[in-house]
């Protein structure tokens, strides 16, 4: 299909971009998305816009058929596909020893079904990454991969959970050895926050953990609160879950408790954002020999004691650019000790300022501005999402003018003033520590650390679907998250192992969920070309035969991205047509280089 779409250049034209694009589905489940087949550049800028034009119709033209072919050959009864990609994840799964945990909790009497526990609970977790869907929709697919069929039951899935909810804190456990076994595990200091996940019911459970909070989605179903540890990596150390009317700020100390405990640590230091900073838990964390990071509220009543020191130009240190400054002092302040006694204490406050951060809030603000005039213009029009903070309601009498609460007319201004005000604090940001040996440059790469947590969770809501949540039991609700944990880890093991070049979650599962291949007569596997654009070369194999090989362009995405994940285990293989046993070998030896 070919696209048109107006950009505007560096010059100030408005020019007309020209691709060709084909929609495709990500995985079974996902929303359909378009990716770039060819990119030709600006029509306005060819010698020949009509010579242009049918060269790019020509393009779109064999495109189709060869999408068309594709697809018939994908859906024929005699040409299955089986995904093989199935197996980069699984050599993920063994390196983490979650079979070998599986099989030790079925010996020690927990576990009497007669069914594979590892394989529903591998199968679970893969399709987690490959095709999230329900648990019914995940027992469907089980015929779909190539060399393994576990043959699994759904009620057997649904007792799986049970024990998964049983063994849960132990997993993590054994999962956070593995971690420190594989690539190593500093937790001197990690991160720690908190989200939540709806559920499609209308009401709250009586005594369960389905109960109507806060949403960060602003929904009114019940939800479910997480909290989620994760160390310097990026990796996930631990996971909890809270009835969904817990405040944020009450989750994090029972959370540390239990890792402290768990995972037998003498300190650490715990970094949040401003959501759990209240002097209960800064008392708590204090009182108990650990130590802080997290950032601190600016404007309002809980910001003013800061305001001299922000506002203030004595002391800022500037960078050459004169785009940075930052503030480092040391506080004294009122803390409560084990026995509720005030106790004094020192801990080092952070304040900074940054050009850029400043120009982007003002945008936003002004963004704001325009669509709260546009709400109050003639005051005829419902207030516009994102422009409610910037609109001033008004009750007044009718007929003399007077402000009235009992009247039903209400007046709207845009609010300048609260403006004006937000505008003081563009571009600032505060921190405060109870680490007094941490610099200014320690203290912001610390927390600056914690936008990793905050992708987790966007990965877990977005690329594994972990929302919503269908199961109802407190134990399968339990499983549920558990699943998303260990797909998590494994998705993080794998980018971590891809360091600065690391692929989102959500290219890495298109990638692996087209690596496909057939079954064909005489004991061959033909794989199936990887990016959707059939593109094969003849190259020689150890027998000096020609044979079909899968090559890559720059212009598809999805297959060098493949190409990538390949290098990243060490493997490669590109043979189109190949016997079993030797297509078997090379499964075999996929195994992530850490």
């Amino acid at each position: 299909m070919i696209r048109r779409d107006k950009q505007k250049a560096r010059d100030g034209q408005i020019k007309t971009y020209i691709r060709v694009v084909e929609s495709y589905r990500p995985a079974p489940g996902k929303p359909p998305k378009q990716r770039t087949l060819k990119s030709f550049g600006y029509l306005e800028d060819q010698a020949d816009p009509e010579a242009f034009m049918r060269e790019v119709e020509a393009y779109d033209a064999d495109a189709s058929n060869r999408e068309q072919i594709s697809s018939n050959k994908m859906y024929s009864g005699q040409n299955r596909l089986y995904n093989y990609g199935y197996k980069y994840l699984e050599s993920v799964y063994n390196r983490l020893g979650i079979s070998d945990f599986i099989q030790k909790y079925e010996a020690s009497g927990r576990f009497r079904g007669k069914y594979s526990l590892d394989e529903i609970i591998k199968l679970l977790v893969l399709l987690r990454l490959l095709a999230p869907d329900s648990k019914r929709a995940s027992a469907q697919r089980q015929g779909a991969f190539y060399g393994w069929d576990p043959q699994i039951e759904l009620p057997d899935v649904y007792r799986a959970l049970d024990h998964m909810a049983a063994f849960s804190v132990e997993l993590q456990q054994h999962l956070d050895g593995k971690v420190k076994e594989l690539i190593g595990r500093d937790l001197k200091y990690a991160f720690y926050d908190v989200t939540n996940y709806f559920f499609e019911i209308d009401f709250p459970d009586e005594d369960g953990d389905r109960q109507r909070g806060v949403s960060k989605e602003h929904r009114v179903d019940p939800i479910v609160q997480m909290g989620l540890f994760v160390d310097q990596n990026g990796l996930p150390v631990s996971m909890s879950l809270f009835p969904g009317n817990t405040s944020d700020t009450l989750t994090l100390q029972p959370v540390m408790l239990d890792v402290k405990k768990a995972y037998q640590l003498q300190r650490l230091v715990v970094v949040a954002d401003k959501g759990l900073n209240s002097s209960k838990n800064i008392d708590f964390i204090c009182n108990n020999q650990d130590g802080y990071v997290v950032s601190q509220v600016l404007r309002g009543k809980k910001g003013k004691r800061y305001h001299e020191a922000l506002f203030g130009e004595a002391g800022y240190v500037w960078n050459p650019e004169k785009t940075y400054k930052y503030k480092l002092f040391t506080e004294e302040y009122i803390g409560k000790d084990k026995d509720k006694q005030d106790e004094i204490r020192q801990r080092q406050v952070l304040i900074y300022w940054n050009k850029a951060e400043a120009d982007m809030s003002r945008r936003k603000r002004e963004e704001k501005l325009k669509k709260a005039a546009a709400s109050c213009k003639n005051n005829a029009y419902g207030i516009k999402h994102g422009s409610q903070e910037y609109v001033l309601e008004e009750v007044v009498d009718s007929a003399t003018g007077e402000m009235e609460a009992a009247s039903k007319k209400v007046i709207r201004s845009v609010n300048l003033e609260k403006a004006e005000s937000d505008a003081l604090f563009d571009g600032f940001f505060c921190l405060i520590t109870s680490e007094m040996d941490y610099t200014a440059a320690k203290i912001r790469e610390v927390y600056g650390g914690l936008w990793k947590i905050e992708q987790s969770f966007r990965i877990m809501k977005s690329d594994l679907l972990a929302r919503p949540v269908y199961v109802q039991t407190k134990a399968h609700i339990q499983a549920h998250f558990l699943i998303c944990f260990v797909a998590l880890l494994i998705a993080r093991t794998i980018q971590h192992a891809m360091d600065k070049k690391a692929l989102s979650v959500e290219r890495m599962s298109a990638a692996l969920t087209a690596a496909n291949c057939k079954l064909k007569r005489g004991g061959l596997v033909e794989l199936d070309d990887v990016g959707g654009s059939q593109a094969f070369v003849k190259r020689k194999n150890r027998m000096g035969e020609l044979v079909d090989t899968l090559t890559f362009s720059d212009e598809d995405q999805v297959a060098l991205d493949y190409q990538f994940i390949q290098k990243t285990f060490g493997t490669a293989f590109y043979d189109v047509l190949v016997k079993q046993e030797a297509f078997g070998r090379f499964l075999k030896k996929i195994s992530l280089k850490l």
